[in-house]
């Protein structure tokens, strides 16, 4: 029978135990069960894209850990929840913590006129792609193949184009981040959120359960100070 049920507090109440050795450490007490959670919400999209990169050349993450697939089964993630919120919300959360730390760059591109150039620059792109299909369209003119010629010329021009911009900028390149991986991702902040709570409620872990659960999110920490130490 499941013993999980929630707190006042809002966690959860946890009763499995793991069989483990008599010579196992007494489990730790007062563990921050918001640490990880609390943390993954302060990431940017940089530091989720260098912790995706480091997991995904991470022997570990190859296969799923049998005994914290079992614990992810019996436990829920509403404490994670209420720090991340869904998937897209920790995105954009991410992409905030992002424009926050490159203020200060653009803040330097503006003082410089850099920014006022780059606008004129995208000005002038946006003229330039809308003009032709407004001339047809203006002329009356139904020639679906110059349609079609003029369209893909558009598209090409807003490729390159945009390209030339991103460049001519100067702004780091916005990380594209996958949603699957994303999604391991948090299960990483889950899987260390929930050895916390179970530590804190004095449950026995054995050390290699404990372990694997942790070490996703020490993971994703190795990855956002060496991305800090990039900035630096």
């Amino acid at each position: 029978m499941s013993n999980a049920y929630p707190l006042a507090d809002g966690s959860p109440r946890y009763g499995h135990r793991t069989d483990t050795p008599a010579d196992q450490p007494a489990p730790t007490a007062g563990v921050r069960v918001e640490e990880a959670a609390e943390g993954a919400a302060r990431l940017g999209l940089d530091e989720m894209a260098a912790a995706i990169d480091k997991r995904l050349t991470s022997a570990w993450a190859d296969t799923t850990d049998t005994a914290v697939a079992l614990m992810r089964d019996q436990n829920p993630e509403a404490l994670v929840k209420l720090h991340l919120g869904s998937q897209r919300q920790w995105r954009m959360k991410a992409q905030a913590v992002r424009d926050k730390q490159l203020a200060s760059l653009m803040a330097r591109r503006k003082a410089s006129g850099s920014v006022r150039g780059t606008l004129a620059l995208r000005l002038g792109l946006i003229i330039a792609l809308t003009a032709p299909p407004a001339f047809i369209v203006a002329t009356n003119q139904t020639d679906v193949l110059k349609l079609l010629i003029v369209g893909a010329v558009c598209l090409v021009a807003a490729v390159v184009g945009g390209h030339f911009l991103t460049i001519r900028a100067r702004v780091p390149v916005m990380p594209n981040l996958r949603g699957p991986w994303l999604a391991e991702l948090r299960e990483d902040v889950v899987n260390a959120t929930l050895v916390a709570i179970l530590q804190n409620k004095g449950t026995v872990l054995s050390p290699a359960t404990a372990a694997a659960g942790q070490r996703g999110w020490a993971s994703i920490q190795e990855a956002a100070v060496a991305v800090a130490a990039l900035r630096s």
